[in-house]
C-alpha cells in the first residue's frame, strides 16, 4: 500500500491544492494539473478526474492546484512546469497573436504548440451577477460601478471587457472601476457587497452563485448577445439562462441570455503519451463517476462534445485512444498569427 499526500496552508487562500490517494505496489507519479478557483465548473472538471485517475490508473497520482489565471497556467504548462491543465481555444488564439497578457511576447506561435488537448467541454454561461437592490437592470447600468470581470491578465476578463464595450460603448477603467483580483477574492468580495457587479462563466447551478443567493437576492443581466461579436472558431457560443436556476432569491422573471465558451481539458506535448492515453481511457470508461460529481456535468462532459473543438491539435495520447475506439475525429482549429 502506498499514500501520497501534499500538505496545503489555507484553502481560502490563493493556492489550492487537492491530493488525491490511491493503493498501489510502489510510489505513484505525481502529475500536476492546474485550474481556477473551486466552485467554478474547470476545477470541478478537473478535480473529478483526479479521483478517477487515482482511482483506475495505477501509480498516477494528479494535484489539482487552484491559482492564478488559466493564461499564465497555459504558459506554464508549455514550458514543462505544468503536465495537465484547463486550456481554451481563446487563449490560444491570445497566445499566437500576442494579444491581451501576451503582448509583450514574441514565441507565441512556438509555446501554442506545445500544448494537446484531451477533450472540450461547455465552460458555461457568462454569469452577470448584481444584488437585486443594486439598481443595477441592464448591462449599461454598470457605469461607474464596482465590477469583477475576471482574473487580471485572464482570458475571461479579456472576454468580458470586449463584449461589455461591444454591447454597450462602456470601457474598463474609464467608465467602470475593474476590480483587480482572483476568481476566489472577487466571491468573496461579493458576498460581502464590496463590489457591484460578479461576472463568472461557470455551468449552471454553480456553487458560488448558489452561495449568493443562500444570503440575498440577486439579478442576472440579459446581455444582448446581437451586439457581441461571438466567434464560434476561438470557442464563443451564445448561452441561456433560466429564472429560478438559483431559487427564489433569483429575481429574473425570464430567460437571460448570455455569452459561453467551449473549454478543454489538456495535457503539455512532450508529457508521456502513454500516462496520456491512459488518462483518456480512465476518464471515458468511467465517465459515469464524473457525471455523479455535479447537476451538470452529464449534459457537459460527454462524447457528443467531447470532440466538439479540438483547439490546435489533440495530444497523441489522447488520439490515439479514440482512434482505438473509432471515434470520429475533426480536423482541429489551427491557431495562426494576423498578417
Amino acid at each position: 500500500m502506498s499514500r501520497i499526500a501534499r500538505k496545503t496552508k489555507g484553502l481560502a487562500a490563493a493556492a489550492v491544492v487537492v491530493s488525491t490517494m490511491f493503493a498501489g505496489t510502489a510510489l505513484a507519479e505525481v502529475y500536476k494539473v492546474s485550474s481556477i478557483a473551486p466552485g467554478m465548473s474547470p476545477f470541478i472538471v478537473n478535480t473529478a478526474i483526479a479521483k478517477i485517475v487515482a482511482k483506475h490508473v495505477p501509480d498516477v497520482e494528479m494535484q489539482v492546484k487552484a491559482t492564478g489565471a488559466a493564461t499564465k497556467h497555459f504558459v506554464d504548462a508549455s514550458k514543462g512546469k505544468i503536465d495537465f491543465l484547463f486550456g481554451s481555444p481563446t487563449i490560444n488564439w491570445l497566445l499566437v497573436n500576442h494579444i491581451g497578457p501576451y503582448k509583450k511576447f514574441t514565441d507565441g506561435p512556438k509555446l501554442e504548440a506545445n500544448i494537446g488537448m484531451i477533450f472540450s467541454y461547455q465552460i458555461g454561461p457568462y454569469h452577470y451577477v448584481v444584488r437585486d437592490d443594486s439598481g443595477i437592470s441592464k448591462l449599461e447600468d454598470i457605469k461607474g460601478k464596482k465590477v469583477f470581470v475576471g482574473p487580471p491578465g485572464g482570458a475571461a476578463s479579456n472576454v468580458v471587457l470586449r463584449n461589455v464595450k461591444a454591447a454597450t460603448g462602456l470601457e474598463g477603467e474609464k467608465d467602470f472601476e475593474v476590480q483587480r483580483f482572483g476568481f476566489d477574492a472577487a466571491i468573496q468580495a461579493f458576498q460581502d457587497d464590496k463590489i457591484d457587479v460578479i461576472v463568472l462563466p461557470t455551468n449552471v447551478p454553480s456553487p458560488s452563485i448558489e452561495q449568493f443567493a443562500l444570503t440575498k437576492k440577486i439579478r442576472l443581466l440579459d446581455i444582448p448577445v446581437e451586439k457581441l461579436n461571438i466567434n464560434p472558431a476561438i470557442g464563443g457560443t451564445v448561452n441561456e439562462i433560466k429564472p429560478g436556476s438559483y431559487g427564489s432569491n433569483q429575481t429574473n422573471d425570464g430567460t437571460v441570455r448570455t455569452h459561453g465558451a467551449i473549454v478543454n481539458f489538456s495535457a503539455r506535448m512532450d508529457l508521456d503519451e502513454e500516462v496520456v492515453y491512459q488518462v483518456t481511457k480512465a476518464i471515458w470508461e468511467n465517465i459515469g463517476e464524473m457525471h455523479e460529481t455535479a447537476k451538470w456535468m452529464k449534459s457537459t462532459i460527454n462524447k457528443d462534445g467531447a470532440l466538439a473543438l479540438v483547439a490546435g491539435r489533440l495530444h497523441p495520447g489522447a488520439e490515439r485512444y479514440y482512434r482505438e475506439m473509432g471515434w470520429t475525429i475533426p480536423n482541429p482549429t489551427e491557431f495562426k498569427p494576423k498578417k
